[in-house]
């Protein structure tokens, strides 16, 4: 637990960096950083990519996408048709150990990873609320996250899904649900008041919003148990002590964070 929290406040030290430097290029790094490593670790670790260096390939590619998706996306689709490209020679010659499951994983790995992370970079461009969407994000991953994990200890009696997370109760999902559901709506309402109060403000679309950002939260951290139940693995990397890898720690993030990007065009917070 001592570890756990040590790192977590070690992350939301380097995240209030990140941040206050979300309109620069440190915002861009940091997210193709992160994309690198989580590729590498869902690649290697599971044992989809038994070569570290193709898995290092693949990380690299994943990095690079993410800055190109930042900028000019049309560059981006060309270096996605040439890296396909390579991974179906390299199953030409390396048809014997690469195979085409083997190469499917890599193919959508390095390309659903990235596009998750780079929809930061479309709510970061809605500059009179980018800060505040990214900010949202967060809530809505990791205090979802937090909040079931104590409740969960605390409270927990019955397994929401044993086989998949054994370790994951009913009591805590609710818990998650209930704490990011009052926390989110008053997020928005506080910066509402305080920096748009000339807009209109949707408390009911702030809850819906609220509502099912943390239940995509909580199945994209289902969604890494599963992989870790199908492989035999019990965390995808050790690079966060307590946490586990980048993955284990932002899985949910992959999921809240285009969720809220797509929910933000059909119930929009502010008018």
């Amino acid at each position: 637990m001592k570890q756990r929290l040590i790192t977590a406040a070690v992350g939301l030290a380097v995240l209030f960096v990140v941040l206050y430097f979300f309109d620069t290029p440190v915002l861009t790094a940091a997210l193709a950083l992160l994309t690198g490593i989580a590729v590498y670790e869902v690649l290697v670790t599971p044992g989809y990519l038994a070569s570290k260096v193709g898995g290092l390939c693949c990380a690299l590619f994943a990095g690079g996408s993410v800055f190109l998706l930042s900028g000019e996306r049309k560059f981006y689709f060309l270096a996605l048709l040439f890296f396909v490209m390579i991974l179906f020679a390299l199953m030409l010659v390396f048809h014997e150990t690469f195979s085409f499951s083997s190469l499917s994983v890599c193919a959508f790995t390095c390309v659903a990873l990235p596009l998750a992370f780079s929809t930061v970079f479309i709510m970061r461009d809605l500059r009179r609320n980018g800060l505040f969407y990214l900010i949202l994000i967060c809530i809505a991953a990791w205090i979802t996250d937090s909040a079931a994990y104590f409740i969960g200890r605390a409270f927990g009696k019955h397994k929401m899904s044993p086989k998949l997370s054994p370790h994951k109760t009913v009591e805590g999902a609710i818990g998650g649900i209930v704490v990011t559901g009052i926390l989110f709506p008053l997020f928005c309402f506080a910066y509402w008041k305080l920096f748009q109060s000339t807009a209109e403000f949707s408390l009911l679309h702030a809850v819906i919003v609220g509502f099912l950002c943390t239940l995509s939260g909580m199945a994209g951290d289902l969604f890494a148990s599963a992989i870790k139940r199908q492989t035999g693995v019990k965390d995808f990397g050790k690079i966060m002590p307590g946490h586990g890898g980048v993955m284990d720690r932002f899985d949910s993030f992959l999921f809240v964070s285009p969720t809220l990007c797509l929910l933000l065009w059909i119930f929009p917070i502010f008018a």
